[in-house]
């Protein structure tokens, strides 16, 4: 008999935990899960096209929202743990930027996710209406990224003097960069659901494995630097 096997559209931003939660879980039950990694917008889109999978857990709420709205839901359980934005620039902080508000300022080359496409690039664009400077910020931005691992990966080979990112990519690259909390009045953290896709052929077995991530996952999420309460 071929084990059964699950189909999940996962963020990329949450590879690492998620990959370590399936494969506890296919340990414990002999289940096979499937994974394939993108940004939230792209995954939505495989969604919408094939029509095909199990579990779809992006970045955040909006898409989750986006895709229940298409019909493409069936159930949401969360937050499993939390998206939390943080400015990062190079160790030295060339361009001096210790707020939202300096990315505004001249000489600031902001490299971001992109808004489109993933949770966090939506989330920073709330974050610059909420202090009224979209604009003023918009004009430095020199590069959308599709994932945060790209923004970090960008600002510490020199390709911009800020960047946004999700708290825990900030994680292992202490050495090379500064983080900058941004101040809890303004930010916008973002829960990180699980869903089940009215599309699967295992609807009883998706739901035991979104309670398996349910349950164990705020412990994995949170030895990988994702904030969990």
């Amino acid at each position: 008999e071929q084990p059964k096997t699950l189909f999940a559209y996962v963020g990329a931003n949450l590879k690492n935990p998620v990959s370590e939660l399936v494969s506890s879980y296919e340990q414990e039950t002999g289940v096979k899960v499937e994974l394939t990694f993108n940004n939230s917008g792209a995954l939505l889109n495989q969604v919408e096209t094939t029509k095909q999978g199990d579990i779809y857990m992006p970045g955040g709420m909006p898409f989750v929202e986006q895709a229940r709205q298409k019909g493409h839901i069936d159930e949401v359980v969360g937050p499993i743990a939390f998206h939390t934005p943080v400015i990062i620039t190079p160790k030295d902080n060339p361009a001096q930027v210790f707020s939202v508000q300096d990315l505004s300022k001249e000489g600031v080359k902001l490299v971001i996710p992109d808004k489109d496409a993933t949770a966090i690039g939506k989330t920073a664009y709330r974050i610059f209406d909420n202090i009224g400077k979209t604009s003023e910020i918009e004009k430095n931005i020199i590069a959308n990224l599709e994932t945060p691992p790209k923004v970090l990966a960008a600002i510490t080979m020199g390709q911009g003097n800020a960047g946004i990112v999700e708290y825990s990519n900030t994680f292992n690259d202490g050495d090379k960069i500064e983080v900058v909390e941004i101040e809890a009045e303004v930010n916008e953290v973002e829960q990180i659901p699980i869903a089940s896709l009215a599309y699967s052929t295992n609807k009883e077995l998706a739901m035991e494995f979104i309670q398996y991530v349910h349950k164990n996952g705020p412990k994995v999420f949170d030895k990988y630097g994702f904030k969990t309460e």
